[in-house]
């Protein structure tokens, strides 16, 4: 938001400057015969209308009418000097208007359409429709031999010089930001920017103010002023490349209204006209050199950025996948343990022990390393489970489980295999004494006391026993049952051989 100060000061620093444009404007861009080479005053109220919404123009269009009158009464009539201030409000006015509608954004001079914009509005629009009432104001109210149509083109040519140089600079220099951002600059930069600076005087002092012979222009062409701009738009943007131009259309537009430099000599309507394109053309080519430059190197940056952002936006996807896929490992893990495993005693469940054997079977067939099976059932554990209860049977599964566990080899494989019958494949039971296994399984089993109330439980366990003999593995376990049958009928507590 605007402070109050700055909505006071604002206007009255616009109308100075006004008022210092039209004196520069009078007294050091026209020529003997009175042509304007280009007209400042009305760049500093194009500039001031175009950086300030358009509730706060009238300020600065009251303070211009009074900056006008009191810079022409002097040589004009306050009717005349009246009507001269009407026709360039109206034209800056109408410029700052059609530019806004155009845009519908605030002016940038670092995009080339803000550029081309601003150059056909004040060029081919503002400045020519303007330029019909100043020519009226010369043919019909003040005494002159000079046709309407050269004073037309005399006001336009003039005012749309002046336009096109100052208005940039002047309005990115009311720009606090951008000039901020500028002054702010490292002091290599600054000492850069002066070096261009002082390089673009003193082409100017050898094109324009140099005396030279006129074919020795052909050598020292005023194309020279050009490169020291340039190199700033292109290194500094849009203010700097400006504030160098302003300096060179300044330059040239004081000498030839001073007679020297390639453009003066002879026909004064004809040096006019020469200076003025050279300006005019000089200008835009340096402003439009800035605005694809730092156009281009925005985009770049923005590319850049967006990059950027892309990559770490596709670093944060991978580690996410990342880490989904490990908790989808993780939980594919849990569902095979849960497929393979029993869930209350956490051994392996029965279809997991049948792949295990089914595949034992077959390297036994292969390699004739037998193995054996041994079917453990705990003897009465129905009455267990009616007395104690379903839970307390839990427990003793869990510690039967346990305590089986606890006396096998790691090669072994022990499942639980139905209610409260349990399997164990012994491989390569050829060089393990199933007898004293048996005996020691038995022996674990009279050892362990589950707690019930005031009381600890105790059971035993029967075992069949069946060796691999080139059979399948469903066969070998029917013949472990078969002996698991005769341990029960023998008695329990026991361990029985297949035949």
């Amino acid at each position: 938001m605007y402070s109050n100060r700055y909505i006071i000061m604002f206007p009255l620093i616009t109308g100075l400057l006004y008022y210092l444009g039209a004196y520069v404007g009078v007294h050091f861009a026209a020529l003997e015969s009175g042509i304007v080479i280009l007209w400042p005053p009305n760049a500093v109220l194009l500039a001031a209308l175009l950086g300030r919404p358009p509730r706060f123009w009238w300020p600065l269009l009251l303070v211009v009418l009074v900056a006008e009158v009191i810079a022409d009464i002097a040589a004009f009539t306050a009717t005349q000097s009246l009507v001269f201030a009407a026709v360039n409000i109206t034209e800056c006015l109408l410029a700052a208007g059609l530019i806004r509608y155009y845009l519908g954004e605030e002016m940038d001079w670092h995009r080339p359409r803000d550029l081309s914009v601003f150059l056909v509005t004040v060029f081919f629009i503002a400045s020519p429709i303007a330029a019909v009432g100043g020519a009226s104001v010369y043919s019909l109210l003040l005494v002159s031999d000079t046709s309407f149509l050269t004073f037309w083109r005399l006001w336009w040519i003039g005012d749309a010089t002046g336009l096109i140089v100052l208005t940039p600079f002047l309005h990115m220099l009311f720009n606090a930001g951008l000039l901020w951002r500028v002054t702010a600059s490292a002091w290599r930069r600054h000492l850069e920017l002066s070096g261009a600076w002082a390089l673009s005087l003193m082409a100017c002092y050898l094109v324009f103010s140099w005396e030279l012979p006129s074919e020795d222009y052909l050598a020292l062409t005023p194309l020279v002023v050009i490169l020291a701009p340039t190199w700033a738009a292109i290194r500094f943007g849009p203010l700097a490349g400006s504030l160098l131009t302003t300096t060179v259309a300044l330059y040239a537009a004081f000498a030839t209204a001073a007679g020297a430099g390639p453009f003066s000599g002879g026909d004064q309507d004809r040096s006019a006209l020469l200076t003025q394109e050279f300006v005019v053309l000089f200008s835009a080519a340096v402003l439009y050199v800035a605005a694809f430059v730092h156009q281009n190197r925005r985009n770049f940056y923005r590319l850049r950025k967006a990059l950027a952002e892309l990559k770490q936006l596709n670093e944060t996807l991978e580690d996410r996948v990342l880490q989904r896929t490990g908790e989808l490992f993780s939980a594919n893990q849990q569902l095979q343990t849960l497929a393979l495993t029993d869930e209350l005693t956490g051994i392996l469940n029965r279809r997991q022990m049948k792949n295990l054997g089914e595949e034992e079977a077959n390297q036994s067939a292969r390699n004739q390393r037998p193995f054996s099976v041994m079917l453990l059932d705990i003897d009465h554990f129905k009455p267990v489970n009616d007395r104690y209860g379903h839970d307390i049977g839990d427990h003793c599964l869990q510690a039967f489980a346990q305590a089986i566990e606890s006396v096998l080899r790691s090669a072994d494989r022990f499942g639980r295999w139905g209610g409260e019958e349990f399997l164990i494949i012994v491989r390569d039971s050829d060089n393990v004494d199933l007898v004293r296994l048996s005996e020691r399984l038995l022996d674990i089993t009279r050892g362990i006391a589950v707690p019930a109330g005031d009381r600890n439980i105790t059971f035993t366990v029967s075992i069949g026993v069946a060796e691999w003999h080139g059979t399948s593995f469903d066969t070998l376990v029917s013949e472990a049952d078969d002996a698991l049958y005769r341990a029960k009928e023998q008695g329990r507590d026991r361990a029985e051989f297949s035949a």
